[in-house]
């Protein structure tokens, strides 16, 4: 597909270009469509060679065309042209204008691409109208592409990576930044569901926008319905003053809500009816606003198993995902993790003033052959670690024993009694977890769906086994 500027006639007038074999019937429709003020630039082909090469040279807003531009062929000549230019310039809108008007010939110019279908000889006033709505809607779908691309450069600086999944979440990061449609995000733990949120957010053209980003916490329902909704004072016991929620900061933005599968069950029903009505109340106020944000969800979790157990409502569900972006895990494209980690080294030397330039082959083997349960995050953590290591030792490369990582523990036979194996199954359980977040135990509690006191207790209890 092409994407390249395309040329305006004199003054800055787009192109027209015609294609009919018979040069008096073209010249004298030029004519005619210039005495009913139609200003663009005309410009007239009398084969089906000399329009494409007219095509590649002016790169037309509209090109009207005939079918039989080749006695020996016929009506295929034309059609062969329309599939030419379908690939050629696809930014052009076709009319075609033939002595051929049978139905069969219009179906398959419209299946072809064509815009319009219309028999010899026309209405001039008519043509003229359809010629300037084509211009309008050409140039439409030329600024899109622009904006496409250049979403496109943007996100390919940050989304580090070159594999064929990356640079597919590339192409589908700039089309969600052409729209407002909701947008969700799924991925593990680790694999860069904030930063794609937020590239959708500096991307579109809600840029000069607050970008709200919200994760519920382990608070009762009622606090995270007061964190996104706002509430009036004196609403509940301790709503000392007015608070003004996350909905409402996000007015004219975008609000990313990270897990929202964790939101209470009633909070999901208020957010669904804001998504619906464009509109929301503050806890104790009796007054409806009004509200405009995009919505960018994410969760880490399979979302199958959260609607199936009534965790995430279904109706919510469908009224944010109307597009899905997955980011796959790092086991699973690493062909990225060198050019990942060359990135945070690069980022450590800017930021953390460490001297350390290079990661060794065999460091960067070491590195590949690592599952990262805790994907990107891990990975930078890791770099950010291995750096400090060989700077204290005074060296300028990364080298395998700079590399901290713990090894995957093999799988072997439990003994013990019934209850051992339990415990040590709930303890495996708990390492993996804390593995996949960092060794965060706020996030491996909710996981792992288990209160932080249990999850402790069971921890506490490791030196027995």
């Amino acid at each position: 597909m092409s994407r390249k500027g395309y040329k305006r006639g004199m003054a800055g007038r787009a192109n027209i270009l015609f294609i009919d074999d018979d040069s008096d019937t073209v010249l004298s429709l030029i004519q005619a469509l210039k005495g009913v003020g139609l200003t663009f630039s005309l410009h007239a082909a009398t084969s089906a060679e000399t329009g494409k090469r007219l095509q590649r040279e002016l790169n037309p807003q509209v090109i009207v065309t005939d079918l039989n531009l080749d006695e020996r062929i016929g009506t295929e000549s034309g059609f062969t042209l329309m599939r030419e230019l379908a690939a050629e310039a696809p930014t052009a809108r076709i009319i075609v204008l033939t002595g051929h008007g049978s139905v069969e010939h219009g179906i398959k110019a419209l299946k072809l691409g064509a815009a319009s279908f219309l028999e010899k000889p026309p209405d001039i006033t008519h043509l003229a109208a359809l010629i300037r709505d084509g211009v309008s809607q050409s140039e439409l779908k030329r600024k899109f592409l622009t904006l496409e691309e250049q979403s496109r450069i943007a996100a390919s600086s940050e989304l580090i990576g070159e594999s064929n999944s990356v640079k597919k979440i590339r192409q589908q990061l700039a089309q969600a930044a052409q729209t407002s449609q909701p947008i969700f995000i799924s991925g593990e733990t680790g694999t860069g569901k904030g930063l794609c949120a937020q590239l959708i957010h500096r991307l579109g053209s809600r840029s000069g926008k607050n970008f709200v980003r919200y994760q519920p916490s382990f608070a009762t329902a009622d606090l995270v319905h007061s964190e996104l909704f706002g509430h009036m004072r004196g609403s509940f016991t301790g709503a000392a003053e007015n608070r003004k929620g996350l909905i409402a900061e996000a007015d004219g933005g975008t609000l990313f809500l990270d897990e929202i599968d964790e939101l209470p069950p009633e909070t999901q029903v208020s957010l669904l009816g804001v998504l619906q009505d464009k509109k929301f109340r503050a806890i104790g106020s009796n007054k409806e606003e009004q509200v405009n944000f995009r919505l960018v969800a994410a969760s880490n979790q399979e979302i199958e198993r959260c609607l199936e157990s009534g965790k995430l409502r279904r109706d919510l569900y469908h009224r944010i995902a109307h597009s899905i972006i997955h980011l796959p895990p790092l086991r699973e494209r690493l062909e990225d993790i060198e050019p990942l980690a060359i990135h945070a080294l690069k980022r450590l030397r800017e930021c953390e003033q460490v001297n350390v330039f290079e990661i060794t082959e065999e460091a960067l083997g070491s590195l590949k052959k690592h599952s990262w349960p805790g994907n990107i995050r891990q990975l930078q953590g890791a770099i950010e670690s291995a750096a400090f290591a060989a700077q204290f030792a005074g060296r300028l490369a990364i080298l395998p024993e700079d590399l901290n990582l713990q090894r995957e523990k093999t799988s072997a036979p439990i003994s013990g009694s019934f209850h051992d194996q339990v415990e040590s199954f709930k303890l495996k359980l708990i390492e993996d977890s804390l593995s996949r977040n960092g060794s965060n135990q706020v996030q491996a509690a909710k996981e792992l769906e288990l209160d932080r006191t249990s999850l402790r207790r069971i921890i506490a209890r490791k030196v027995k086994f």
